[in-house]
């Protein structure tokens, strides 16, 4: 037996039933969901590098800096109608039912035709500086971050962008601001080295990043003699100088640095006064010699070569027994 007419059929299914039928194709209309795409600055003239997603101060101005874009989407092109995808900025979010036309506004700065049928790729080589200046970025040296989105295009082989789909997106930090410069706390004296303690500073109008600060430390020789030391970047609050000439005094500084890399002022210095001079490292062994201790030390097996460094700690207590 056949199935109820459409008169007979329920409301509701008669409804969605004409509704197809007056809007063709209507059925197998596609819907996509826009995939992520990232960007990370792949060269710039300025070292280090940004972590990916951020761009500092000097790649937002550098005309060489290069970012590639990793973009993944829903969408399947057909290479042979030579589809293509459309990448553009904005200084807000990306507008799916406003597709920019090529050359026609100052967002669209790239196509890219599809050459296989991989929802997943990279483009290579595209401008930082383009990046800022389209999405709107208009003073490098601002004192607050700026966030752009990042925006990728279908666009069909005709070359028609009513036909066109917002394939990805995401969003980019042009991180402006930098930190305050740093203040130093304290200078520790080692062997050819010194700790620098340090603390952020206050931050100010113009001096805004406070959070995932770094810090570097150089020291310099007063005297022009001696060797100098830069440290390596770290988070931990205190870095170290090392490799420097005991017995000179050292002038030293430092600089803090923003997640992006954007460096502060340099700090107030240090020294050079007692604090900030490197001296040698007397051992354990070395201070019981040099206070009247006469076992010799050693690793030897038995006898009192394998008792010396208790034999050594004892004699240390007795020698200072006596002198107070």
């Amino acid at each position: 037996m056949g199935g109820p007419g459409l008169a007979e059929s329920p409301p509701m299914l008669r409804r969605v039933t004409l509704l197809l039928c007056l809007v063709p194709g209507a059925a197998l209309a596609q819907t996509t969901t826009p995939g992520a795409t990232t960007a990370a600055v792949a060269s710039a003239a300025t070292a280090p590098l940004p972590p990916a997603g951020l761009a500092n101060r000097s790649n937002c101005a550098d005309s060489t800096a290069l970012s590639t874009w990793n973009i993944g989407t829903t969408i399947t092109p057909v290479v042979a109608n030579g589809d293509r995808w459309r990448l553009a900025v904005f200084s807000g979010s990306c507008d799916a039912a406003n597709v920019p036309s090529a050359g026609g506004a100052a967002t669209v700065f790239q196509d890219v035709v599809t050459n296989g049928s991989n929802t997943q790729f990279v483009t290579n080589l595209i401008p930082v500086a383009t990046m800022a200046s389209r999405s709107g970025v208009i003073d490098c040296a601002a004192a607050n971050d700026v966030t752009i989105a990042i925006c990728v295009y279908y666009i069909p082989g005709t070359g028609s962008t009513t036909a066109a789909q917002l394939a990805s997106q995401g969003s980019f930090v042009f991180q402006l601001a930098k930190p305050p410069r740093p203040v130093i706390t304290r200078v520790t004296p080692g062997d050819s080295q010194l700790a620098v303690s340090l603390v952020p500073g206050t931050t100010t109008s113009t001096e805004t990043a406070n959070t995932s600060i770094s810090f570097s430390a150089t020291c310099t020789p007063a005297s022009g003699s001696g060797s100098s030391s830069t440290s390596g970047l770290s988070g931990a609050g205190t870095v170290t100088c090392g490799g420097l000439t005991n017995s000179v005094p050292y002038t030293v500084t430092a600089l803090a640095f923003s997640r992006a890399n954007n460096s502060s002022a340099v700090s107030d210095p240090a020294g050079p006064d007692g604090s900030t001079t490197p001296l040698p490292f007397l051992n354990f062994w070395q201070v019981y010699k040099d206070q009247g201790g006469v076992e010799q030390g050693g690793c030897s097996t038995g006898g009192v070569g394998a008792l010396a460094p208790a034999l050594a700690l004892l004699g240390l207590l007795a020698v200072r027994r006596r002198r107070s």
